[in-house]
This record gives structure tokens, C-alpha cells and sequence, in this order.
């Protein structure tokens, strides 16, 4: 069948979405024609070619840690203007798919004439929307949010020909929200080689470390929000300090808790310790998972965390790094119990004992790294972007049967 033209509408900076990013790539590396129509930083082009994607910025951008309010009405107009956008493309060379990635959910009805004329249209769920406004509403008005978010979902859910999400505990809250098993699939957040080559594994563990030689590095790089409890990382940093002086915590990242998290690492006296850097593109954070000794993950558990599949676990495991992380049930579905050291998320001592417990023991951190290994095999990229394209490859083909039907349709008459 001829190549497939696919689009893909997300409400984030093209380079700064490792999974928009992933699978427009794939798409584009089996032979589709792809368009990413995204947000726009002062200093990108409104159009440009990146690695066969051609990418079409809207004339806005967006902020962390605003109101609600405002977030919903920067929503709203991109979704007008993305419409705009898409439809226009549409009509110019008619789209076979449209992944529409949240948050919002409500943004696949920007697809609403391209749908009309043919195009087969999949929402891609990042994040569970009711669960995640839940965390971000205040408490007077979550309630009402919520039921909001419900309500958007399930017209969503319903208007999207295909659904497909990023991890199982998403998987079965939508299911039990009323989509049909038929109509949705899960597509995790694995580790493109692309981006993280296994030629530049980690070879070797060291030992561990004297004072007088390199710091031992906890890492953790992604969003920087009230959510993801980096605070307790840095508690922990400050007792473990106690017992290994060398430890330094690298935070690459950005969210409207940096300030906040800045002025903690001040007041427990780490601010030397704790080095924090602005995200950078795909290609390098491969450069920064690398240089750090152990991932650390605190995420809480406030009704939404403890859903998420980190893709960094995914990126620690293919890239041979030891890691520790809050003892949710999405993160116990990923990994056995000896690939992966699970503390208590809401105790800093929990994980600053299994910073220095591990530190100690490298031949541990070993053993971890070969465990989590295995664990990581069914789930490789190359398997993953494979259902993918079969997934787009199966709507495209529906509809060009469709197409063929009504025209023989018309023949007859």
C-alpha cells in the first residue's frame, strides 16, 4: 500500500517530548510521511525538517505552574489553533492517521474535520487526566475538576478512533472508565537505541569511592513539579551525607518547584551538593544518564503517581544503571524486587539508607544492573515501535477499505 501520511498533535515543545519524539521517528523511519504540529519557542522556525518530521509550530508556548484557569484556556486556544493548522495540512495532502497526544484529552476534536473526511484519529494517553487534575487542583474546587475531567475523557475516549496509553495501571483505570478493550493498547516509554546506545553502556561498576577521589552522583532528570517529591531526594542526600561526605544529587530538569527545591537544598546546607541544570535535547541526555552513579526516583503517592511508569527506569535499565525508587504499584509491575531497591515514599531515611547500602556494596549494584536487564528484554524499543506501526498500519488499512467500499458503492449507482 502507498506510504501513509501521519500527523501528530501534541500541546509541548517538539524536542522537549521524548515520547512524541519516539514514535514520530519510527513512524517516519518505516516509510510514513510525518508532520508534528507542537508549541513554538522564541528561537525555533515556525517550520523546519528534523530527521524526515517535518514540524509545524503554533505561535505560542506555555508555562509551569499556573492556575488552572489559565491552563485550560491555554488549552483552548491551542486547540483552536492546532485545528487551524491541521485541517489546512489535510486538505492539502489528506491525512490516513492523526495521533493527538494529552493532556488535554478534549485535544482531539482539533481533528474534527480531518475526521469527518476520513482520517482515522488515535488519543494518545500520556497521563490520566482526572487522576492528574485531581493533584493539581485546589481543594475547594477538586470535586467539580474532576468530574469536569471524567466528563472530557469519556467524550474524548469516545470520539478517538483508536486509544492507546503509556503504561498497564493507566491501561486498566480506562477500561473501567468505559473503553473498550478493542480500541485501546498500551505503547510504553521504553529506551530508543537512537538516543541510548548500548555501545555506550556502562561497562563496569566502581568501587566504591574515597574521599579524595570523583563524588558519587544520584541523578534524576525530568519534571521538576510538587508531584515528583524531589524534596525528599534532597533529604535523603543530607543524612546519607552523614556516612558518605562525597555524595552530590544532579537534577536535570525544569518545573516550578525549582525555586522551592533551591531554597531546601540552602536551608539542610547541600547547595554545594546539589547541582541543577535546564533540560537538554534527546540526543544528550544519554550524556547525563551516563555520568551519574545511581537514578533516583521519590515519586509520592497521591493518587496519580503511583500510576506512572517512569520512562527514566526504562532508561537506567537499558543503559546499565543501578536505581532506587518509591515503592509504587506502578513501579513494582516493571521490575522484580532484586532489580530495583523500592523505599518507603514518604521516608528520606528509607532512601538514604539505600543510598549508603548501596553505595557500599558495589558488587550489589551489579547484580541489580544484570536483574533489571532481563526484566527490560520484552519491552525493548524495537518491539515497541513495531506495535506501533502495525497499530497505524491496521487503521490506515481500515480506512482504505472503507474508501474502496464507498466507491464501489457509487459505481453500482
Amino acid at each position: 500500500m502507498p506510504s501513509m501520511h501521519v500527523g501528530t498533535i501534541t500541546f509541548d515543545w517538539y524536542f522537549t517530548d521524548a515520547r512524541v519524539i519516539r514514535l514520530v521517528e519510527a513512524a517516519a523511519g518505516a516509510g510514513c510521511k510525518v508532520d508534528v504540529i507542537c508549541l513554538r519557542q522564541p528561537h525555533q522556525k515556525y517550520y523546519e525538517v528534523c530527521n524526515g518530521v517535518h514540524i509545524y509550530r503554533v505561535p505560542m508556548s506555555r508555562g509551569f505552574g499556573r492556575p488552572l484557569p489559565i491552563t485550560i484556556l491555554c488549552w483552548c486556544w491551542f486547540l483552536v489553533l492546532a485545528g487551524i493548522t491541521v485541517t489546512w495540512l489535510h486538505l492539502r495532502h489528506p491525512y490516513d492517521v492523526i495521533d493527538v497526544h494529552n493532556m488535554p484529552d478534549f485535544l482531539v476534536f482539533s481533528t474534527l474535520l480531518p475526521k469527518l473526511s476520513g482520517a482515522k484519529i488515535v488519543l494518545d494517553v500520556q497521563d490520566v487526566s482526572p487522576e492528574l487534575m485531581a493533584v493539581k487542583a485546589s481543594k475547594r474546587l477538586r470535586g467539580l475538576v474532576v468530574r469536569m475531567a471524567i466528563w472530557q475523557e469519556r467524550i474524548s475516549t469516545g470520539f478517538a478512533d483508536y486509544v492507546i496509553t503509556a503504561g498497564w495501571p493507566f491501561e486498566k483505570l480506562l477500561l473501567q472508565r468505559g473503553v473498550p478493550q478493542d480500541k485501546l493498547a498500551v505503547i510504553i516509554n521504553s529506551a530508543d537505541p537512537k538516543f541510548f546506545p548500548p555501545s555506550r553502556r556502562s561497562a563496569s561498576l566502581l568501587p566504591e569511592a574515597s574521599e579524595d577521589q570523583r563524588p558519587f552522583i544520584l541523578m534524576y532528570h525530568g519534571t521538576l513539579a510538587r508531584r515528583n517529591k524531589l524534596e525528599i531526594a534532597i533529604h535523603a542526600l543530607a543524612l546519607a551525607r552523614r556516612v558518605v561526605p562525597h555524595l552530590r544529587l544532579d537534577i536535570q530538569g525544569q518545573g516550578e518547584q525549582v525555586p522551592f527545591l533551591k531554597r531546601l537544598a540552602a536551608e539542610l546546607g547541600v547547595s554545594d551538593h546539589v547541582v541543577f541544570s535546564n533540560p537538554c535535547p534527546p540526543e544528550e541526555v544519554v550524556d547525563f544518564v551516563l555520568h551519574g552513579d545511581l537514578g533516583i526516583i521519590p515519586y509520592g503517592c497521591d493518587g496519580f503517581m503511583e500510576l506512572v511508569l517512569p520512562t527514566k527506569c526504562y532508561e537506567y535499565a537499558w543503559m546499565r544503571i543501578p536505581m532506587i525508587a518509591s515503592d509504587t504499584p506502578a513501579i513494582r509491575s516493571m521490575f522484580r524486587p532484586e532489580s530495583i531497591v523500592l523505599c518507603d515514599p514518604t521516608s528520606p531515611e528509607s532512601f538514604a539508607g539505600a543510598i549508603i547500602d548501596l553505595y557500599q556494596h558495589p558488587e550489589k549494584r551489579a547484580q541489580m544492573v544484570a536483574a533489571a536487564a532481563e526484566d527490560y528484554e520484552p519491552y525493548r524499543w524495537e518491539l515497541v515501535a513495531e506495535r506501533y506501526i502495525q497499530l497505524l498500519t491496521g487503521l490506515s488499512r481500515k480506512q482504505a477499505q472503507k474508501q474502496r467500499f464507498i466507491a464501489s458503492e457509487e459505481g453500482e449507482l
